[in-house]
């Protein structure tokens, strides 16, 4: 037994197992905020998802959904949680590889990296990831590998099966995420260094070693070619198109549209605050000690080890930091690594001077029972619960136009698409009007769309020339934008569609719609014709529909995903009270801001409309 113990290969599946049972017992059911759906749309029809594309995991994805018998979404949950758990056995295999550089007792370090692989793996960033379909947690996998074999590399010497190993591994691991670039800094550095003689070795020669690596990171560059073959078949999921030209396909994958987010004023003032929150749930403070002190041992013993973490966490924070997205904690992945490391160094120095061995396997322990309350999403429905809440009550072939990407368009995609789940409905989404692929799109596959031509050509014009980053005129794109939205709402009524706009929408883009009544119908409005006075009185929805799905999911949950649900269903809710109390309903209204309050009982404009209604139950109108 101790013999099995002492063999880090019967100790990543022991890892493995452990971590894995974790995240099957945590993991969400169903779909997850922002992209979940579409990932899982794209996977299912082998299509093409959102920038960069992400063709490594399209493919894995595909095949994997194909031979497990579960559905497509769950499918793909399990999947996040094999390549999470994949992850941290792989990093077992990190840790023995780097301990090994020191002195020390085998069996303490055996221990030490099976309790900092396990506390890793339970931290809450990365338990995040083996509950629910993303690119991350194949990145993670990936990731590991590239530092793993990078070691190996370094520690064997000169050319062999490790460096091409190594370099097919980046470029396979750039078709999946762009988060490869933050490897580099700390990959360059200790490329140039000689591991067994502890010197730099920059020279003409260290450079013509890498040219027989080139064609090993080109062959794991060569999956983008599935972005535009797929592309040009026209998968019902074909995000940018990028089969029309060169530059559609590098303004997709390489993620041209989000580096507006990049290196801004205040952006790292903003994120390091999510960077400490994250690093403290990942360590739970306990590991903080040793890891300065396993800095001190490491320079001390190698400084050429010390400087490749250290650039490993700088070449992440850099660009992380410096990225002004809301989901950044993913990002620091990559840099939580070397934390983790440098602790396992302090815990085996200071294994020398105090009797830590008993108590290094509580400390995975520790991460698990912290992180749970956070992590467990195995009855989470928020998300496929707020869909059926949207979309049940709508007419048959309503047409609903939304911003809403992270709890409603993203996972309608996937319903629709995946499941046939109303299929009738058209639903567009408001902000990829923005992009050129987009209303061509909408127009093949709602032919009747082809009315708005003239004003289609006439924004795609101006909007060409945005993407192409050349002189155009904000007001007239704007303008021209508005337009192609209007006339699709004209035609869709026209051709007697019901349409509806969820309130986002009407609060952001207050020239849409603006010569018809919109009246509150479930938790998006209706478009109608302007009554000659007074309001229609509509029928009220919702009514009798359960809500606890949705509230027992968000109950208790931080960040702002779930804060940003409750918020919105409480404020959809709170316009439908007003719509009944304003149409002579009291008692609807009443029973309205009663769901409204379970919701979001801190809602400031609850108090505020019971109130009304108490002081005028027959409306203001009667």
């Amino acid at each position: 037994m101790i013999a099995l113990f002492l063999s880090p290969i019967w100790r990543v599946f022991a890892i493995f197992f452990l971590t894995f049972i974790v995240y099957f017992l945590t993991m969400m059911p169903d779909l997850g905020f922002t992209d979940s759906g579409e990932l899982a749309a794209a996977a299912h029809v082998l299509g093409i998802a959102h920038p960069t594309g992400y063709p490594l995991y399209t493919i894995i994805a595909h095949v994997w959904s194909l031979i497990s018998p579960f559905s497509t979404v769950y499918d793909l949950n399990l999947l996040a949680g094999i390549f999470t758990a994949m992850s941290v056995g792989v990093f077992s295999l990190i840790l023995n590889e780097i301990l090994e550089m020191f002195e020390g007792d085998s069996t303490h370090k055996a221990i030490i990296s099976t309790s900092i692989a396990l506390m890793f793996g339970f931290g809450s960033t990365v338990w995040s990831q083996g509950t629910a379909l993303e690119v991350y947690s194949l990145q993670l996998f990936l990731m590991m590998l590239i530092i793993l074999y990078f070691l190996k590399a370094m520690k064997h010497g000169g050319m062999s099966k490790y460096l091409l190993v190594w370099s097919f591994l980046i470029g396979l691991s750039f078709t999946n995420h762009g988060t490869t670039i933050l490897l580099a800094p700390a990959m360059i550095l200790g490329y140039f260094v000689n591991w067994k003689r502890k010197t730099f070795t920059y020279s003409t020669g260290a450079l013509r070693g890498l040219l027989p690596l080139i064609p090993w990171f080109v062959l794991g560059l060569l999956v983008w070619i599935y972005l535009p073959l797929r592309s040009a078949q026209y998968p019902i999921v074909n995000w940018g198109e990028v089969h029309r030209n060169w530059d559609a396909f590098a303004y997709h994958a390489f993620g041209k549209q989000y580096q507006v987010w990049m290196f801004n004023e205040g952006t790292t003032k903003e994120n390091f605050p999510k960077y400490w929150n994250a690093l403290t749930e990942m360590t739970s403070w306990i590991v903080l000690i040793p890891m300065i002190y396993g800095i001190y041992i490491s320079f001390k013993k190698s400084k050429i080890l010390s400087l490749f973490l250290i650039a490993l966490i700088i070449g992440n924070l850099v660009y992380a930091l410096n990225y002004g997205i809301h989901d950044i904690e993913t990002y620091f992945l990559s840099g939580f690594i070397p934390v983790f490391i440098f602790a396992a160094l302090g815990l085996l120095a200071l294994m020398k001077h105090t009797p830590l061995l008993y108590v290094l396997p509580f400390l995975p322990l520790l991460n698990l029972t912290l992180n749970y309350a956070e992590n467990n999403k195995h009855e989470d429905y928020a998300v496929p619960s707020y869909i059926s809440l949207v979309i049940d009550p709508l007419p048959k072939n309503s047409v609903i136009i939304s911003s809403q990407w992270d709890y409603l368009c993203s996972g309608f995609m996937y319903k629709q698409i995946v499941e046939n789940y109303r299929p009738d409905i058209i639903m567009i989404e408001k902000e990829l009007l923005r992009r050129t692929w987009y209303p061509s799109q909408l127009k093949r596959q709602y032919p009747f769309l082809a009315k708005v031509d003239s004003q289609m050509n006439e924004f795609l014009t101006e909007l060409q020339v945005f993407e192409q980053g050349g002189q155009y005129s904000a007001e007239i794109l704007q303008k021209r934008y508005v337009n192609v939205i209007n006339a699709m709402i004209d035609t869709s009524l026209a051709y007697r569609r019901p349409v509806f706009i969820t309130s986002e929408v009407l609060q952001s883009e207050v020239s849409i719609a603006q010569s018809y009544a919109k009246i509150p119908q479930g938790l998006s409005f209706r478009i109608m014709n302007s009554p000659p006075s007074g309001l229609p009185e509509l029928p009220l929805p919702l009514l009798k529909t359960s809500f606890d799905p949705l509230i027992n999911s968000i109950r208790g949950k931080s960040g702002h995903l779930y804060e940003g649900l409750s918020t919105t269903t409480a404020n959809e809710l709170l316009n439908l009270a007003q719509y009944a109390w304003m149409t002579g309903r009291s008692a609807e209204a009443n029973a309205y801001l009663n769901i409204a309050e379970r919701v979001q009982s801190d809602n400031p404009t609850l108090r505020e409309l019971r109130q009304a209604i108490i002081s005028s139950p027959n409306g203001p109108q009667r």
